[in-house]
């Protein structure tokens, strides 16, 4: 199958999903291009397993001048390189009734640079649900041939839903063939918004297994607790519940903690800021973002892992996050919140701890919870890894997502232009 991504930019250190399913679907023979629609400059690639896949030779970020000035001072270069690509006559497709908004703004023009004449592909996939618009426009226009698959990943069924409304993507159902959850949760969400129901199936981010052996950690005899959160610094990640949770934890038992933060955001100042003043300065250590590999090091050296999430004062909300998975998967008891997609994953008592969503109180009892429960721990990381196989090993999600990508091809032929 000929395949193309649609992304906000590529590759994104907190998108590793985003290489693993290209990799993967490469290694299965398929082809993959991958387009970077949303102006956003990347971060870089974070899987330095899948560098022999040289996906930035098949990677087209577009990109277009923030202010109308320049947008108009670049428009002839981008006229220039649609006429390059595509002829004169594809000057044409740009036609005001279907570009609308990014046709007044100019934006059309800088899209529709990035396509050639081999635009025809079998899967046209958007990442993240808020990239459909862009896509169908084009597709309408004649620069994208090919079956649209839209993917919910988070914030796009959340925090996108509330900020403009429950018919955001209104436009979208009658124009996609095929839609993805990567959680059950996000699932029953889209089809409350009217997502056909028999048209969305519930396919994970997966991970590498192999780069995540299963080892769980030996009972060593140190004078601390070593505890892990990874994610962007942001408030939907609930590090800042979290921080007062093993503060109280630290203080009310007498356990000396260590705390590793790995990912890097807006609110670093003021979580730095917030352990200072809980005490925990000297037992807290920012790291910044890291790679896949040093995420690795990090999952092996800790005790605990801890996934805070909660819904974001704009309604942004979470799926199980890849490093939740990861963690699991080598061997180190998780907490969780009750939020998203997360319960499906960590299932209380059985795969890890659960604590009710931006509660401190909740979170702290979570870890004491945990924490009395030391002996049961080698039981809970097993039953954990083996739920991990089960949900996101990377083999068995990419046979998920070309099983639907044939069955979507295997529908009526793709809507015709406009």
């Amino acid at each position: 199958m000929k395949i193309a991504f649609f992304v906000n930019a590529f590759p994104m250190m907190s998108e590793a999903f985003i290489a693993n399913s290209a990799a993967a679907l490469i290694d299965q023979g398929h082809s993959v291009d991958i387009f970077g629609v949303g102006n956003v400059a990347p971060t870089g690639l974070s899987v330095k397993s899948v560098e022999n896949h040289h996906l930035e030779q098949r990677t087209v970020n577009m990109r277009w001048p923030a202010s109308r000035a320049g947008r108009i001072a670049g428009l002839p270069g981008a006229i220039g390189t649609i006429v390059r690509n595509n002829g004169v006559a594809a000057l044409g497709r740009l036609r005001p009734n279907v570009y609308r908004r990014s046709m007044r703004d100019l934006t059309a023009f800088y899209q529709a640079s990035a396509f050639n004449r081999d635009g025809e592909y079998d899967i046209l996939h958007c990442q993240f649900a808020t990239l459909a618009e862009g896509v169908i426009k084009h597709r309408k226009a004649g620069f994208l041939k090919g079956h649209i698959v839209v993917n919910f990943r988070g914030y796009d069924i959340s925090e996108t839903v509330a900020a403009i409304g429950p018919h955001v993507y209104d436009h979208v159902w009658p124009e996609a063939s095929g839609y993805i959850a990567n959680c059950d949760y996000f699932r029953r969400r889209a089809v409350d918004l009217g997502c056909p129901q028999d048209r969305i199936d519930v396919i994970g981010s997966g991970i590498r297994l192999e780069n995540f052996p299963f080892e769980p950690a030996t009972n060593r005899q140190k004078n601390h607790v070593r505890f892990l959160m990874v994610g962007r610094l942001i408030e939907r990640k609930g590090f800042q519940v979290a921080l007062r949770a093993l503060a109280e934890f630290s203080r009310r038992t007498e356990t000396p903690i260590k705390v590793d933060i790995v990912g890097d955001g807006a609110m670093r100042p003021s979580l730095e800021a917030l352990a200072n003043d809980l005490g925990l300065g000297a037992s807290v250590q920012f790291h910044g973002a890291r790679t896949h590999a040093e995420i690795a090091g990090y999952l092996r050296h800790t005790d605990v892992f801890l996934a805070p999430s909660m819904t974001s004062a704009r309604g942004g909300q979470d799926a199980p996050v890849n490093t939740l998975k990861e963690a699991m998967a080598v061997g180190r008891p998780v907490i969780g919140t009750i939020h998203g997609g997360i319960p499906e994953l960590v299932i209380e008592g059985e795969t890890g701890v659960l604590a009710t969503e931006n509660d401190v109180d909740s979170l702290y009892a979570a870890i004491n919870r945990l924490m009395d429960q030391r002996a049961a721990w080698p039981q809970l990381v097993t039953r954990a890894r083996a739920k991990v196989e089960e949900m996101y090993d990377l083999d068995r999600v990419t046979q998920k997502l070309v099983t639907l990508y044939e069955r979507t091809i295997a529908q009526e032929n793709p809507r015709p232009k406009a």
